[in-house]
């Protein structure tokens, strides 16, 4: 018996589970190249959808032999979406699943309120604790913070190299600082690189500028620091870029203003824990005293526990401006907030009103 066929022999079910739902395809991919012949699929492998799953269903696919496969495998996918009474059946029958039988159940990435996954999009505990016990429950997406930024900038060197690429630690940043994290859009995104980049085997920062896109979080950050410096006409630019990305001034200037006033809130935040002695902004290093001072939305720990690469950012926007332009700028946030809600003033185009928040920030 091969190696591969007795490790999963040992492993009756999987739960594949978490947010990085690239990480967790991929995951099933492997599992699935492991346990069935290709050329068998047709009769070892079942597929079904949590809709329609049933428990009886189910436990009778994992009880026909394999045909010429090392398992015999039924994949369920949206296994969430069940009824909750067939998934509680369900792990109550497991344990009797034969060592030929292997069950894969497959979730998609939690739906979060409050904090919390909402009722209905992940397993009901009793499945997942039984196939702790007769399996193994594989969750993706886990890392947090700086973790999360290496495992994803691992992921994109693995991407470049593979295709005989060499990117610059430079190019390779400023690749991240724009994708972000998600497996899927790195992949996606890389490619487009490597493309772009044909016979030549190096990818330079300014392919990676030509290529991708500024999100539009960067430009509000460049937005602000032309603020800083005290240039409206640079100001002006960026946020001619924000609307002129978007398709009607009225539903995009709300959202430009919504994600400057994050920034600023952000900004603040950075200047007050600083002036307080923080070095390390993480929850872990920062007093009990100080994170009660912190807004929960948006909360500068929870930003850079997410996307650590963001405090050289808010930490470079923060020190162009001084505690008095922050003060100003969120008086000026408010009275536009006001003006785009028809609350005060008498100017109803929402471009001009952005327009002469920008140039009131840069004066």
């Amino acid at each position: 018996m091969s190696p591969a066929a007795k490790t999963s022999k040992q492993t009756r079910a999987y739960l594949l589970t978490g947010d990085d739902d690239f990480s967790k395809q991929r995951k099933l991919e492997a599992l699935l190249a492991e346990l069935i012949d290709p050329d068998f699929a047709d009769f070892d492998l079942e597929r079904m959808e949590g809709d329609t799953a049933a428990a009886d269903r189910i436990m009778a696919g994992l009880g026909i032999p394999p045909f010429s496969s090392p398992r015999r495998v039924v994949l369920v996918k949206y296994a969430n979406r069940m009824d909750e009474s067939e998934q509680k059946k369900l792990a109550s029958l497991l344990p009797q699943t034969p060592n030929a039988g292997c069950l894969i159940l497959v979730t998609p990435a939690a739906e979060i309120k409050d904090g919390k996954p909402r009722k209905g999009s992940e397993v009901v505990a009793d499945v997942s604790r039984v196939i702790r016990k007769i399996g193994e429950v594989i969750k993706t997406g886990q890392e947090k913070g700086a973790a999360k930024t290496t495992a994803a900038r691992q992921f994109a060197q693995s991407l470049f190299s593979d295709a005989g690429k060499k990117i610059d630690p430079r190019a390779l940043s400023d690749f991240l600082q724009r994708v972000g994290s998600d497996h899927l859009l790195l992949t996606s995104e890389a490619a487009k690189l490597i493309n772009y980049a044909g016979d030549s085997t190096a990818i330079k920062p300014s392919d990676v500028a030509f290529v991708t896109s500024e999100t539009p979080e960067e430009k509000v950050f460049k937005m602000v620091d032309a603020v800083g410096a005290h240039k409206p006409a640079e100001a002006m630019r960026y946020l001619n870029e924000l609307f002129d990305a978007g398709d009607q001034s009225a539903a995009d200037a709300p959202k430009v203003l919504a994600n400057l006033a994050r920034t600023f809130r952000l900004m603040w935040q950075y200047k007050m824990l600083s002036g307080r002695g923080v070095r390390n902004f993480n929850k872990g290093s920062v007093p009990a005293e100080l994170q009660a001072l912190l807004p929960s939305n948006p909360n500068l720990l929870d930003v850079l526990s997410r996307q650590a690469w963001q405090e050289r950012r808010i930490q470079a926007s923060a020190s162009r401006l001084s505690q008095e332009q922050l003060i100003r700028g969120f008086d000026a946030i408010a009275r536009a907030d006001a003006m785009l809600k028809g609350i005060e003033g008498g100017i109803q185009e929402p471009r001009m009103i952005m327009e002469l928040l920008v140039l009131e920030l840069a004066k």
